[in-house]
């Protein structure tokens, strides 16, 4: 019963700690993002459809980066090849001040028309085969303006046609406009149109110089995001301190006022505030260096995305904005702190990615808020203003609200509801233990066995000194015995030699003896 008791406590205490950490989460929120998407974004960035560097998807559907790079009739000036195309025709014989040779058709037509208001006009006009819009769209943009100059000169693209002929096709593309469905003869008009195609192709970039402009673009472009999102995260980082400290010095005036005048006590506030920001400088070069790598990153990010499908300036905007969050999440995944569990990595992970997704969709209900807003005309004058701060303050408190849910949710996955859930983790802990266990014997067996064949190796290495020993003692044996066989046979052949000298000198003694009593006898 204490046991239940206690944790009715523990889950009450947890739940008011969520609601504190709800109201706190709440001003943390709109704060940062009053601050940064909905304050010092809109401030310092001017995001345009389709990115800050045009991909070719996006030329196709007109839709430029760069003022340079939109199209304009004017730098396409072909006037001296149209005198030359014209001379030339009145040279060949196909035009001269009463009929001409509609080359796409091949019929004579009229050189000259009369217009609405009865005065005479020019019936024949000379054509870009392949419409210049088209070329531009297609490479024309990249080029400067003496390329699109040579482009819109080029000989081979140019033919003369009636007005009427030439005012259908207009932009149209050749193939379409002069297909045998609009009346043309495509055996006519296809080895016209073909030789156009090859003849601007010679023109367009080639993929190496559409490379080499797209990294050019891309590393002045990401230079500059980078830059400003550094700035812009260095910027939050204080401004955020900023405002957090005044919040707290405000309400520490509100409610405990003492003998000391307002304005002592505001100077006091300002230098602990002041102070407060100052601390965190360090902080802020570190948001910068990492926001500049974000910058440079949602810049290159952008492009990849634009070179399959257009996105809005809004949707760009969220892609830079998204890369901290992205950064931070990434970061937990790859490298999460030693001291932290994983269910708490995924927690954190989830509440990242959440308020991303939040921040996103407050991002694209701002243009509705805005509408709304402009519908009263006394607010419309401010409607920008009043705009941002309120999608600022909706997207903060419904991300608190939404980090709050998912803090619920994984406190109730760890709750006691789902024990069997923790016995399920405690069993494969104890599985975990008992196969490191299991690991550590078969390592010591395994130990063991290389000391066990070591020992062997060495009593077979013993082994066999002995048995060479002992053969060596064999040997000498043998030798010692051979050497006391010779030694006894020359003993006993010495002592023969000893006896037969004793004899001898015996007999000698003997022969003495019977010398000297035979002299003795002829005294």
């Amino acid at each position: 019963m204490d046991s239940n008791k206690q944790a009715t406590q523990t889950k009450s205490e947890l739940r008011e700690q969520r609601l504190q950490e709800l109201l706190n989460s709440c001003q943390e929120q709109v704060i940062q993002q009053i601050i940064g998407p909905f304050g010092l974004t809109p401030a310092m960035f001017d995001d345009k459809r389709g990115g800050n560097v045009t991909t070719q998807h996006n030329a196709n559907q007109g839709i430029f980066a760069k003022e340079s790079e939109e199209y304009s009739r004017v730098d396409y000036d072909y006037s001296q090849a149209k005198r030359d195309k014209m001379k030339e025709a009145v040279q060949n014989g196909t035009m001269n001040s009463q009929v001409f040779i509609d080359e796409y058709t091949g019929k004579t037509e009229s050189t000259q028309r009369t217009t609405s208001t009865g005065k005479l006009g020019t019936n024949a006009e000379l054509d870009h085969t392949k419409p210049v819009a088209e070329i531009h769209k297609g490479g024309g943009w990249m080029m400067d303006k003496d390329g699109r100059k040579a482009v819109a000169s080029e000989k081979d693209n140019l033919h003369y046609t009636t007005m009427e002929n030439n005012r259908k096709k207009s932009d149209l593309s050749a193939e379409d406009a002069l297909s045998a469905e609009n009346g043309y003869d495509p055996s006519v008009t296809q080895p016209i149109i073909d030789k156009a195609n090859e003849a601007v192709e010679k023109h367009m970039p080639t993929a190496m110089e559409r490379m080499q402009y797209h990294g050019k673009e891309l590393a002045i472009t990401g230079a500059k995001e980078a830059s400003k999102n550094a700035l812009r995260q260095a910027l939050g980082v204080l401004l955020h301190e900023f405002v957090q400290g005044s919040f707290v010095e405000l309400k520490q005036l509100m409610s405990h006022p003492n003998d000391q005048s307002l304005i002592e006590r505001l100077i006091s506030a300002f230098k602990r505030v002041a102070e407060r920001v100052i601390s965190k400088l360090k902080h802020a070069l570190e948001s910068a260096l990492k926001g500049g790598v974000q910058g440079f990153v949602s810049n290159l990010l952008t492009f990849i995305i634009n070179s399959v499908v257009t996105t809005s300036a809004k949707v760009v905007t969220i892609i830079r904005e998204s890369m901290k969050g992205l950064w931070e999440a990434l970061t937990l995944l790859v490298k999460p702190p030693k001291e932290q569990p994983y269910s708490e990595v995924c927690r954190q992970v989830t509440k990242i990615f959440a308020g991303i997704v939040t921040m996103g969709l407050g991002m694209m209900f701002e243009e509705s808020i805005k509408g709304f807003i402009m519908s009263i005309p006394i607010l419309t004058p401010i409607a920008d203003v009043i705009s941002l701060a309120v999608s600022g303050i909706l997207t903060g408190i419904t991300t608190a609200l939404v980090i709050y849910g998912i803090d619920r949710f994984f406190d109730w996955l760890s709750s006691t509801g789902t024990e069997l859930l923790q016995a399920k983790e405690a069993h494969l802990d104890e599985l975990k233990n008992n196969f490191h266990q299991m690991a550590n014997w078969i390592e010591s067996q395994y130990q063991c066995s290389t000391e066990y064949r070591q020992i062997a190796a060495e009593y077979g290495m013993i082994e066999r000194n002995l048995h060479r020993a002992s053969e060596q003692s064999h040997q000498t044996l043998d030798s010692g015995s051979r050497m006391l066989e010779s030694r006894a046979i020359a003993i006993s052949n010495l002592e023969q030699e000893i006896e037969k000298h004793r004899s001898q000198q015996d007999e000698l003694d003997r022969l003495m003896q019977a010398y000297f009593e035979s002299k003795e006898t002829d005294r």
